[in-house]
């Protein structure tokens, strides 16, 4: 009989090939919550579970995703009636954990997921099927279209890996990143691989793409923890020559130079990737080519706001931002606004 002295558990615990106890409710496995259904190790006398994986996880995580430091095995979270949410899932934590002196903190099996994905261990994975999120989708998979890539945090184009069991959801491109990317758009140092909630020495804020200039706050960011350089996944690819966009007329072409500029649609800055319309004269960020052109905005409801370029200087009464109600809205710049209501903000307010 093969018994395992578990850190998390005073009694030996026994091995079981298989879930063969007979009661009226099935087991759940102490570690990760899910239904214990294959090899597991029990104490019956306590009715406690740990199905074989979380039972042999290790008691230190050397994860590639966060390389300074070691995640250590936990049977529950730190603090007693405090709320901890795991960074991969973002899924309340309440048993077994991996957590960080900075700060991180995972489920059991979260932790191992994505470590399985970090180190291309395709064949601890194999309970993963692949499929076609625009099939599943037109057949009325109603969670398959709300859910989005546990890594870059993008809805479904392609096909993906799914794992029903354990509720994770993963673009098939994402399964396979480089671990370290070398990056026209930061030459000094390799960018290298990691989650988006990282903490830096003297740096406690999430760091903004420097494409995009969106902070992404879940999934995978590419990083230069020295320089505070941040890309995420998508940005990361070679940006594509031109964009069209159904909001406008003319194609957007790339503006192959690197340089400081002011988006014509959004009136913030932008340093690297820009799109230009030559036949507009207009220069923009290239997350700017998809702005919705009208907006249903639940701070004003009364009419729905439309996106403009450029508006005439006395359009508006006043050019107060009517959402942060911190900086005037620049004339010469993008903006959403309502004539009828004396109604202006920013793009970038009425966005998020």
């Amino acid at each position: 009989m093969e018994l395992l002295q578990h850190f998390s558990h005073e009694h030996p615990l026994i091995f079981n090939e298989r879930q063969s106890h007979e009661s009226e409710k099935q087991a759940d496995c102490s570690a990760c919550g899910d239904l214990v259904s294959g090899p597991s190790f029990s104490c019956e006398e306590c009715g406690f579970y740990l199905d074989k994986k979380c039972a042999e996880a290790p008691s230190q995580l050397n994860h590639p995703l966060h390389r300074k430091h070691c995640l250590d095995l936990q049977a529950r979270p730190p603090y007693e009636g405090a709320f901890f949410f795991c960074q991969f899932c973002f899924k309340k934590c309440e048993k077994f954990l991996y957590d960080c002196s900075c700060g991180l903190l995972f489920h059991i099996k979260c932790a191992l997921f994505s470590y399985n994905i970090a180190e291309k261990r395709i064949g601890e994975l194999q309970q993963i099927a692949r499929i076609n999120p625009l099939i599943s989708t037109e057949n009325g998979n109603e969670e398959l279209k709300k859910a989005k890539c546990f890594a870059c945090w993008k809805p479904f184009l392609d096909s993906v890996y799914l794992s029903p069991d354990c509720g994770f959801y993963l673009n098939a491109k994402c399964a396979d990143l480089p671990a370290e990317i070398n990056h026209l758009f930061h030459r000094e140092h390799s960018l290298i691989l990691q989650f988006c909630d990282e903490y830096f020495d003297d740096f406690s804020q999430h760091l903004p793409c420097n494409v995009c200039q969106v902070t992404q706050r879940k999934g995978f960011v590419y990083c230069c923890s020295i320089c505070k350089f941040a890309l995420h996944i998508e940005c990361a690819s070679p940006p594509p020559p031109i964009i069209k966009d159904k909001n406008h007329q003319h194609p957007f072409i790339r503006f192959r130079i690197r340089f400081p500029f002011i988006c014509d649609a959004c009136g913030s800055s932008g340093n690297h990737v820009s799109y230009i319309c030559s036949t507009c004269e207009t220069i923009i960020h290239r997350s700017c080519i998809s702005l919705p052109r009208i907006l249903r905005h639940p701070w004003h409801f009364e009419h729905p706001i439309s996106h403009t370029y450029s508006v005439g200087q006395d359009k508006f009464k006043s050019w107060e931002c009517r959402i942060c109600h911190l900086e005037d809205v620049n004339s010469k710049y993008g903006s959403y606004s309502c004539s009828d209501y004396d109604y202006i903000v920013h793009v970038n307010c009425a966005i998020e």
